[in-house]
């Protein structure tokens, strides 16, 4: 297989960076790749054995250049630097936003191993597409480390070391939402929009059940019900209101772009069972609709910073 033939199999331009190349991989493999295709039910013109062998190519011919860039970045910026301002990053900003937080990227070595990441900006930069979401999440942990970390500083808690593990999850999940523009994202993420007769705005994706204790068993078509939300999953239950279990996503991105609409109640929701997933007793496919009303464009969510500060009040005492 020639370069070319790889960009060609990549569906990409000649000459794009291998940062671009990798999201693209991994998108068109969650298409193809066999344990999902059949959930997904999406197709395209080569298959994975050919996707793989395409990405290789390209990833050894620009491994070279990566490293370089890599160097010459880290040492033009310099964003590491103690004293040196962090560089620009082209996303929005959220000035309310609780703290800054660092924009990371991979080091990784000719192979496309993973070495260690480090930091190209600081700022409160809103998460987009453009950022590994593994990474934007590890900024926000580090954010929230650093946060209990002056707490601790400032005031020595009362409560045991072992439960700081719940505060840290608990911050980090808040500070998700104050750089995450749902509405926004969904329009990207999502698999299909449109608007109502009153112009509401309707996102369709499929979704999981995933059973809490039980086995599952729905007939296609058959409707599901939010129940109650815990530790920041959604519960569903049937028409006679038996628990069945929560709602999950293959795309880990929607956790934490759905999740937080639910518990704001800005959106409604339609649930709607699929086909069985085989040889899985405790998985349901479904499908999803979410419905933004107009009327609540206008309605803000509990101010985040508040929850915050709440949050690390209690920190402090428990």
């Amino acid at each position: 297989m020639t370069v070319k033939e790889a960009y060609r199999i990549l569906g990409l331009p000649a000459g794009t960076h291998m940062h671009k190349i990798k999201k693209r991989y991994r998108k068109l493999m969650l298409r193809v790749h066999p344990d999902v295709s059949t959930r997904s039910q999406e197709t395209y013109a080569y298959n994975a054995q050919e996707i793989n062998t395409a990405y290789s190519i390209l990833k050894e011919k620009a491994s070279g250049t990566v490293e370089m860039d890599i160097h010459h970045k880290c040492h033009d910026q310099n964003p590491c630097a103690k004293g040196s301002p962090a560089a620009a990053w082209n996303a929005p900003i959220n000035e309310n936003a609780y703290r800054e937080r660092e924009i990371l990227q991979y080091v990784e070595d000719p192979d496309g191993t993973a070495l260690g990441t480090f930091s190209i900006a600081r700022g409160k930069y809103m998460w987009t597409t453009e950022e590994e979401f593994s990474l934007f999440l590890l900024s926000l942990y580090q954010c929230g480390k650093q946060v209990l970390d002056e707490t601790d500083i400032l005031q020595p808690r009362k409560g045991p070391p072992s439960n700081r593990s719940h505060f840290q999850a608990e911050l980090t999940y808040l500070l998700a939402q104050q750089f995450i523009s749902q509405t926004a994202l969904l329009g990207e993420i999502a698999k299909e929009e449109k608007s109502d007769p009153e112009g509401n705005r309707i996102f369709y994706m499929p979704a999981m059940l995933e059973a809490s204790n039980q086995a599952i068993s729905l007939k296609p078509g058959e409707a599901l019900y939010p129940l109650s939300i815990r530790q920041h999953k959604l519960y569903l239950k049937n028409q006679a209101g038996q628990e069945l279990g929560y709602l999950s996503f293959l795309d880990d991105r929607l956790y934490y772009i759905v999740v937080p609409l639910f518990e704001q109640k800005v959106v409604r929701l339609k649930i709607r069972a699929t086909e069985k997933q085989p040889g899985n007793r405790h998985y349901q496919n479904l499908r999803l609709w979410i419905k933004f009303s107009v009327r609540n464009n206008s309605q803000f969510p509990e101010n985040l910073n508040l929850r915050i500060k709440g949050l690390l009040e209690k920190y402090k005492c428990c």
